[in-house]
Parts: C-alpha cells; sequence; structure tokens
C-alpha cells in the first residue's frame, strides 16, 4: 500500500476518534455533584401517585402533561413523583408490576424528562415492608425495583430513583440493608443512574447522618424537614425569631458538613408548612429552608398536595405567592419583615442585604386581588409606610429588586389586618392566640387559671364564649365568619384584649 494512502488512512482514523471521543465527552454520564446542580428548586406532585384507590383520589386530580409546561414555565428545574406500588403489584412470585400502570408510570416520566427536568421516582407509601420487614417482602419490593430498572434502563440521565421514602418504624439495620441490596439490584441494569437513600424513621436530618453509606459512586442522600415542631405539620405556635432561624441554620450546617465529609451531595427531598400555620411565619420558614437550601448546596423538592400544603391549582393551571418564594429567593434576598399598623397607615420595615441594586419595588395585594406593582423607592430603603389604605382591609406586601440588572429576587410577602380604631390598649404578658390569622379554631397561651374569653365582632357585638383552662386551651372557630374579631379576658386584676382574624381556607 502507498505511503502517502496509509498516511491519510491514519489521519482519516485519528480524526474519526476524535470525534467520536467528542461525543462521548458531550454525552457523559451527570456525577452526583454534577446531578445535583441540575436539580436545584424543585417541587414535589404529592397526593397523585400514591392513593391505593388509584391516581387522583386524594385531592389532587390525575396528570396530565400541561402540568410539566407549568412547573417548567414556573422555574422548577425538578418534579419528584411519590409513587405506591403495592396495590399494582402482584404479592406472590414473581411480584409482577401491572402492565398499565407501568405505562402510565412511563408517560408521566417522559413528560417531565421532554421538558429536560430532572424527574425523581421512589417507593412512597409501602407500608407493606415498612410494617413487616421479612425476607419474603424483601424479595417483593427487590422485584419492583428490578422492574423498574429494566423498563427504564434506557431513558434519560435525568431520571434518578430514591429506593424508599420515609421507612418508619423499620429499623436502622434493615434501612441500611435495604438501601444496600436495592442500589446493588438497579446497579445490574443502570451502572450509572443517580440512586437516591435516606436514614430509618421518618427520614429527617439526624437520621440520613446516623445512615450507613452504600458502597456506591452514583448516589446521593436525601432528607425531609417540617421542622419546627409541630409549627410545619400542625400549625401552632409561630416562626421567625433570631433563634428559629439560628436553628434551621444549625439543621443545615449539619447535613452539610456531612456532605462534604463523605463527598455525597444531598436533596432536601420534602419540606414545608401547612396552611394552618400563621401566615407571615409560614412564608418566612419556606423563604428560610430555600435560602439556606441554596447557600449550603442542598438541592431541594418542596412538597405539594393540593391539600393542607397546597400551593399549585393543577385544573386552573396557577401557583399562589409560595412559588414565587421558592423560585425567587437568594441569599440576597430582603427579609426579616416587620409590620405594623401606624394611625391611618401600615409601616412595613426589612434588612436589605445587597449593593448590586438600583432600586426596590413595593408590591401590594387584597385577599380578593393578586400582587401589583404599589411603588418603586431607595435601594438603601429599610421601610416603607404606605399612607393609602382603608380602614378594615387585609393587605399583603412584598419586596421586589433585580442584582447585577438581571436576576430578579424578592422577599418573602407578608401581611396586615389595617385598623385604625383604637380597641384596647390593655396588654398582657404572655397572653397569646395562635395561629393568628386562623381557619379551624385557635390556641391560648398565657392563662393558667379556668378564664372565659369572650368574642367581639368588630362592631363590638359578643359573639362567642369559651372556657379556657389548664386542659382545655384550644377554641374552635370555623362556625365563626370571616372577619376581625377582638378577644377579651378578664382576671383579677384587668381586662385584656387582642385581636384575630378569622379567614377560610
Amino acid at each position: 500500500m502507498p505511503k502517502q494512502l496509509i498516511m491519510k488512512i491514519k489521519n482519516i482514523t485519528i480524526l474519526l476518534l476524535i470525534q467520536f471521543f467528542a461525543v462521548i465527552g458531550l454525552k457523559a454520564q451527570l456525577t452526583p455533584n454534577e446531578a445535583i446542580k441540575l436539580m436545584g428548586r424543585g417541587v414535589n406532585m404529592g397526593n397523585t401517585l400514591e392513593p391505593p384507590d388509584g391516581e387522583g383520589t386524594w385531592g389532587n386530580p390525575a396528570v396530565v402533561e400541561s402540568n410539566f409546561d407549568d412547573y417548567k414555565n414556573a422555574g422548577f428545574t425538578c418534579v419528584r413523583l411519590p409513587i405506591t406500588w403495592d396495590k399494582h403489584t402482584s404479592t406472590n412470585l414473581p411480584y409482577t408490576i401491572d402492565a398499565a400502570w407501568l405505562n402510565r408510570i412511563e408517560q408521566i416520566i417522559d413528560w417531565g424528562l421532554n421538558r429536560n427536568l430532572i424527574v425523581i421516582i421512589n417507593a412512597h407509601h409501602e407500608d407493606w415492608i415498612k410494617n413487616s420487614y421479612t425476607t419474603a417482602n424483601v424479595a417483593r419490593l427487590d422485584s419492583i425495583w428490578s422492574q423498574i430498572s429494566k423498563r427504564f434502563k434506557n431513558k434519560s440521565e435525568k431520571l434518578f430513583f430514591e429506593v424508599i421514602n420515609e421507612p418508619n418504624p423499620m429499623l436502622l439495620a434493615n434501612v441500611n440493608a435495604l438501601n444496600a441490596q436495592i442500589i446493588n439490584t438497579i446497579r445490574k441494569t443502570n451502572k450509572t443512574r443517580i440512586v437516591i437513600f435516606s436514614g430509618h424513621k421518618w427520614s429527617n436530618s439526624e437520621e440520613l447522618i446516623a445512615a450507613a453509606i452504600p458502597n456506591d459512586s452514583y448516589q446521593m442522600g436525601y432528607y425531609h424537614s417540617y421542622d419546627p415542631w409541630p409549627f410545619g405539620l400542625e400549625g401552632t405556635g409561630s416562626y421567625g425569631t433570631d433563634a428559629d432561624l439560628a436553628t434551621t441554620k444549625t439543621k443545615f450546617d449539619q447535613v452539610s458538613a456531612w456532605s462534604t465529609l463523605h463527598n455525597i451531595p444531598v436533596v432536601l427531598g420534602e419540606f414545608g408548612a401547612t396552611y394552618k400555620c400563621d401566615y407571615n411565619s409560614r412564608m418566612c420558614l419556606y423563604a428560610t429552608d430555600v435560602e439556606y437550601a441554596l447557600t449550603h448546596n442542598i438541592a431541594f423538592n418542596v412538597w405539594e398536595d393540593g391539600g393542607d400544603f397546597k400551593f399549585y391549582d393543577r385544573t386552573g393551571h396557577n401557583f399562589t405567592e409560595i412559588k414565587d418564594i421558592l423560585i425567587c429567593t437568594y441569599k440576597e434576598s430582603p427579609n426579616r419583615l416587620k409590620i405594623s399598623n401606624v394611625g391611618s397607615s401600615v409601616k412595613i420595615q426589612w434588612q436589605n442585604r445587597t449593593t448590586q441594586n438600583d432600586s426596590i419595588m413595593v408590591e401590594r395585594k387584597t385577599i380578593s386581588s393578586s400582587f401589583t406593582f404599589l411603588t418603586k423607592i431607595s435601594p438603601t430603603a429599610l421601610e416603607y409606610i404606605d399612607n393609602t389604605v382603608e380602614d378594615g382591609t387585609t393587605y399583603y406586601y412584598r419586596l421586589k429588586t433585580n442584582i447585577k440588572d438581571s436576576i430578579l429576587i424578592q422577599s418573602y410577602p407578608i401581611m396586615i389586618k389595617h385598623l385604625t380604631t383604637a380597641l384596647d390598649n390593655h396588654t398582657l404578658e404572655g397572653f397569646l392566640i395562635y395561629p393568628n390569622p386562623a381557619y379551624n379554631q385557635i390556641a391560648i397561651k398565657g392563662i393558667n387559671s379556668p378564664s372565659i374569653v369572650n368574642f367581639y365582632h368588630i362592631n363590638s357585638e359578643l359573639v362567642k364564649q369559651a372556657l379556657v383552662n389548664e386542659q382545655n386551651k384550644s377554641i374552635a372557630i370555623d362556625m365563626l365568619p370571616d372577619g376581625l374579631y377582638i378577644l377579651k379576658y378578664t382576671n383579677a386584676q384587668k381586662s385584656y384584649s387582642t385581636k384575630l382574624i378569622k379567614m377560610s381556607k
């Protein structure tokens, strides 16, 4: 063969090899540390694929493709699909998953992947193994994951597997063994797909830190947080003091230290606060969790279930202001918001944390309207007084600004019922009602002896009386019409009062 021809073939071969490895490099499997950055700000499709009676029987409607357009357009980059496999899987060998169910799951997965979203699927309410950790039940879950892995082995690398959700009341040793076994089963068909594991019980941060680390190179850890308890899940108390924020930060610090030590990225797989919480406290908690997750390199998937944690109407294709907190909160966002009635005005105060903006925009809404632009103020302002309010109206405020002329950031919203009328100047140290605003019931703090609490409408009409004592400090208010009430309580020395806003869900 002529020398020139040999050289030409070699050059062509080298060129083809370069092109081949370039293509391989472009399609290289995501590492966990790369994947965690892509996950970013995510959302759960809760109360949908978990119910034993079928999709959409727990309040949230069945999934439609346009839901993923809503997630994408809102700014979410990850969708977690909680899935319960029990009623769709045979209880006898070989534990076959119903074909129609697998087809439906694949359809929903593809809707997310086709929009370039990270999609997480898991084994969610599998109480049959959580409550009875037997050899047969372990084999059944192993078979379920084997079938899932084989079915989806050729899907995009942006599909992640999560071993099991909140495995309470399983023992830690059993959860450790299960994590290792399921990951090993997944690896038979998915060598480099991201797999997410947790600790035992309710999968909180301490339980993740206590878990054994599987021997694997493509894994992440996850934990859940509805802290502080019982505020996050039951709505009692309040949130937002310096001590509250410091406690939250400490938990994130601990998870971040564990992640760095073991080089395992972490996902905050569920978090949130029920609508029963005090509104201002609830908004502060969402913003705090988002900010600390971002600053600790922890991806998150907020819990959204169409019920107590609802902020997305799938049928109407719209979100509440919680979505804006999730997408537009940054470490530079204004925070530590305070609000008060000052005569015939409302005063808002806050803390600024950036100098990279040229102005702050104040937005306002009422119960029956959406947030709209109110005014533009100095980028260094620390308070704003709204003189355009009407007596008896509930107002919500939030602050927006652009840093570096491009990134939209905002504060969490804060609300107040504006009242000009002086009602009762007496206050009692420690006398507190919560939540406020409230929906179905309130709790009383600061009354130690049996006392009658009187409820007066704003027009001074007595509308309700309730006995409060050490054993009974909760009062049902679900039968009261929405509006402003004055609660009065008398002890041996004086009469005291406080305001209550009753609102519908």
